[in-house]
């Protein structure tokens, strides 16, 4: 109730403009025009989309804009101002049609607030483009294949129409041709209107949440074909973190440019130390963006009494960082029943699949496509040497991960903490720590059959030292800490940094990182 209450005092004041974040802001773009000279703005010339109401999105986006103010940028906002048919704000069970005047009115009065200039998409739509007849005249899976004005939309609403559906085995969903469809529309108009507003503000880079969203997407093409430098940003695992990557999806994870120059570099004492704070952290639900339980069990599975012990961990389908990185399998739910049907024919050992707690634990992010029901309705009786823990079931995932002999995953996090505890850990999608020398990774069904045969002969245990190297690169070297920012209710944040002076130069080495990557086209990893 306490959490309800204050979203609802927070809700109230940003319709006049007064919540926290907004009048922190204003203070800090206060001190800016007190302090403010002639060559302000003679820098590189930033573009920062941003179209959403995501209140820590849209402040850490503020406060990043007014440290590259402070070391010379010239930053420019880009947002969507309202009314299309269909967008990422919102999903399934909250729309369409997504809530653009609160949306609206939040980016703009907190942009107005931290005191830059910023153009809405929708400043820029044309008739010519508020209908798109021929959309409904071809199939489905034609839809896939559309480009408009030598922009592959179709492929570039794949991933958002999905997350929007909260599914991505969608071919029998009575409501992917409509969704696709509004999503074509929604995506005609923002490339469009970006591609004028890319041409007028000639950005030398871009910043974008993500990657692979729908704005994101479409805006992240257009850069492309401009020859105009873009950087990505996500939240890290570490609560009050951000990643981000130059030229790539933050949202993947992928370190592996960073990674050539650490693997070889051993752990000192003190960062030893670090990791294993953090991963005990991680294992009672502390420092982390998402806290699944408050009363998680531990219970210490039972072991087969002959055979190995196998634990399979899921993803959620619809996830932007599993959409489309399937390998050895086409997607989950295939590589799912193949597991199964692999277990079938080995009944001597025992396969537990855990199913991820995000499919019922996120509000308002019920997945359409549970694991549970799918397995039942591909075998209704399932082999008595598999196990279901279903997403509801409290029992921590951590025992069964310390009493596996085998872990399997597609592109679980969970995969790279089993091989700390060196356990081999079957890797069958494409995730950020594939192919980095601790994990078997398996790029066709036969693989993951014959490799999978040969760890229950012979559990031959993960490197530990080599992935707990890389478990620090990617929890601790890569990710960026951002105090200056933080989101200490789940959608309600407040700006800690008081002092413009600690946004300058050298007021704040998260904030010099991403500025100096930012702006002088560096990694943003720390050198230590």
């Amino acid at each position: 109730m306490d959490e309800y209450t204050r979203k609802g005092a927070h809700l109230a004041l940003r319709q006049i403009a007064w919540a926290p974040e907004q009048l922190a802001a204003r203070r800090l773009a206060g001190q800016f025009r007190e302090g403010a000279t002639g060559d302000q703005g003679a820098g590189p010339r930033v573009m920062i989309l941003t179209p959403r109401d995501w209140a820590a999105h849209v402040q850490w986006e503020g406060v990043i804009a007014q440290g590259l103010r402070l070391r010379g940028a010239d930053v420019r906002f880009v947002t969507c101002g309202g009314g299309l048919p269909i967008c990422d704000r919102v999903n399934t069970h909250e729309g369409p049609p997504p809530p653009c005047t609160s949306c609206r009115r939040y980016v703009h009065d907190s942009l107005d607030a931290h005191g830059f200039p910023r153009t809405a998409l929708r400043s820029e739509w044309t008739e010519e483009v508020e209908d798109w007849p021929e959309l409904d005249e071809m199939s489905v899976p034609e839809l896939f294949d559309v480009v408009d004005n030598g922009v592959a939309l179709g492929r570039l609403v794949d991933i958002p129409s999905k997350w929007f559906l909260m599914a991505a085995s969608v071919e029998d969903d009575p409501l992917w041709g409509i969704t696709t469809r509004r999503f074509l529309r929604s995506g005609r108009r923002i490339s469009r209107a970006m591609g004028t507003l890319l041409d007028e503000i000639e950005p030398d880079v871009a910043l974008l949440l993500n990657g692979l969203f729908l704005f994101e997407a479409i805006t992240w093409e257009l850069c492309r074909q401009r020859q105009i430098d873009v950087v990505t940003y996500e939240r890290g695992f570490i609560k009050d973190t951000l990643l981000f990557r130059r030229g790539a999806p933050a949202c993947l994870g992928d370190v592996s440019d960073l990674w050539q120059r650490w693997a070889d570099v051993p752990l000192t004492a003190d960062q030893e130390a670090t990791l294993d704070a953090y991963l005990d952290d991680r294992r009672r639900g502390r420092r982390t963006i998402d806290r699944y339980w408050d009363d998680a069990r531990f219970d210490v599975p039972e072991r087969p009494a002959n055979g190995r012990l196998v634990v399979l961990f899921s993803n959620l389908t619809w996830d932007s960082a599993v959409i489309g990185q399937g390998l050895a399998f086409t997607n989950l739910q295939e590589w799912l029943a193949a597991i199964v049907e692999l277990f079938r024919a080995r009944p001597q050992h025992e396969l537990v699949i855990r199913v991820h707690p995000a499919e019922v634990k996120l509000s308002g992010k019920q997945t359409r496509e549970p694991v549970e029901p799918f397995l039942a309705d591909v075998f209704p009786e399932l082999p008595q040497n598999v196990t279901v823990m279903s997403a509801d079931d409290p029992t921590s995932s951590y025992p069964l991960m310390e009493m596996a002999d085998i872990g399997l995953v597609f592109t679980s996090t969970t995969g790279l903490e089993m091989a700390m505890y060196g356990k081999p850990v079957v890797v069958a999608g494409r995730t950020h720590y594939r192919g980095k020398g601790f994990t078997v990774d398996v790029s066709s069904p036969s693989e993951v059959e014959a490799r999978l045969d040969a760890l229950l002969e012979v559990p031959t245990p993960a490197d530990v030292e080599l992935a707990r190297r890389y478990a620090y690169l990617f929890f601790f070297r890569a990710p960026v800490p951002f105090p200056a920012v933080e989101e200490h209710v789940p959608g309600l944040v407040r700006i800690r940094a008081s002092e413009l002076a600690s946004l300058a130069p050298g007021g704040d080495p998260g904030i010099d990182r991403i500025c100096d990557g930012i702006l002088s086209g560096g990694d943003f990893s720390a050198d230590a």
